[in-house]
């Protein structure tokens, strides 16, 4: 009877990208456009992150993965949004440092606060946002379609009027410290967290509860694994493409959720499930290792994980799942699988020959995003 729900807000889409991946890469110079750099990039909050990939390969980088990874750091604190602003605080961190914040809340329904890379977003209900007096833009919540409850405010502190004294700059003092004061918890992560002392940070005098993000290691014995020797080319059409790729998706979801139906050794009835791995004649057996983190993690870890394990010769899946920031189109993640020889180019027939690029890697990217708007 009452148009209460948006439609829009039941629909997910998945976005798939095939990339072949350069020969080198310079860490200080990665290709920031391109598929699947692009995805990592623009998946600045990560709760979890996990690589999945044969054991012998494993235990060839391991030694590596040790020596140039270091395991995720955050903290959790409580702040009010107007401690952001003091003068030590917004010095150190913020004009001249690199952090990852966001405070607790529900996007669509709660006050929540995100900094990266000095732009500090603030989603806010009507009444709150007029109540600040600072300028923001009506966004989507899931609710009514056409009634402009949400706002969200951008605010990059990193621009040169953004000093203490200035006049645009006091008015957002004053909204964080009549309005938006409520103290919130937080989770707080330092980019740059090898330089200085710690023990002098501003951060300190939060006082800080650290989370150690350890990797928990699995061994997922005897699986069933399909194969990727040409798994994709491009003389597929569309469909069978889009058949192939979802069918390897599936593939790596259940192998992340321990599903006994990818293991070689499964003799369930299939009048209870009829499932079978993609390319069940060909596929092979191995043992594989799940490398799972939990934490807030940043793209610029996941960004040197995902370059750690490219050197490998043989295939790897690195998957991540987003802290939801947005109520509607959010991104909710990422998995990547990278291997040689997973897609094959056939050569046109005038020259009468077919030409393999065995010696390229290739980047399968599904980008998950939420609710998405439709175009009407």
């Amino acid at each position: 009877m009452f148009d209460f729900t948006d439609e829009a807000s039941g629909h997910e889409k998945c976005f798939m990208t095939i990339a072949q991946l350069p020969g080198f890469i310079d860490p200080k110079q990665v290709p920031s456009k391109k598929s699947p750099f692009s995805a990592i990039l623009n998946q600045p909050f990560a709760h979890t992150a996990e690589v999945i990939l044969p054991e012998n390969v494993y235990t060839s980088i391991q030694a590596s993965l040790d020596d140039e990874l270091n395991k995720p750091q955050s903290a959790r604190v409580f702040m009010c949004p107007s401690d952001l602003l003091e003068h030590e605080f917004f010095n150190a961190y913020i004009k001249s440092g690199n952090i990852l914040m966001i405070s607790e809340g529900r996007a669509g329904s709660d006050n929540v606060f995100t900094l990266h890379d000095g732009i500090l977003k603030i989603e806010l209900g009507r009444e709150i946002f007029e109540r600040t007096g600072l300028t923001g833009k009506p966004i989507r919540s899931g609710g009514r379609k056409h009634q402009k409850d949400r706002f969200l405010i951008e605010l990059n502190l990193r621009l040169p009027s953004m000093l203490h004294g200035k006049k645009g700059f006091d008015r957002i003092v004053w909204a964080f410290k009549n309005v938006l004061n409520q103290s919130l918890a937080w989770l707080f992560c330092d980019l740059e967290l090898t330089i200085g002392n710690q023990a002098t940070k501003p951060i300190t005098k939060h006082c800080p509860q650290m989370i150690d993000s350890d990797v928990l290691k699995s061994k997922l014995d005897r699986i069933h694994t399909p194969p990727l020797h040409g798994l994709v080319s491009n003389d597929m059409s569309e469909e069978d493409m889009q058949e192939s790729c979802g069918s390897l998706s599936e593939w790596i979801a259940m192998v992340q959720l321990g599903s006994p139906r990818v293991s070689a050794d499964d003799d369930v009835d299939p009048y209870l499930s009829r499932y079978r791995v993609p390319g069940a004649d060909a596929a092979s057996t191995m043992d594989l290792i799940s490398l799972k983190w939990h934490g807030l993690i940043s793209a610029k870890w996941i960004m040197q994980l995902f370059l750690c394990l490219l050197p490998s010769s043989a295939w790897f899946v690195l998957s991540t799942s987003a802290l939801g920031k947005q109520a509607v189109e959010g991104r909710d993640g990422f998995t990547i699988a990278a291997a040689p020889n997973i897609y094959s180019s056939v050569a046109s027939r005038a020259n009468d020959r077919e030409a393999s690029e065995s010696n390229n890697r290739y980047a399968i990217c599904w980008e998950f995003v939420g609710a998405t708007a439709i175009e009407k």
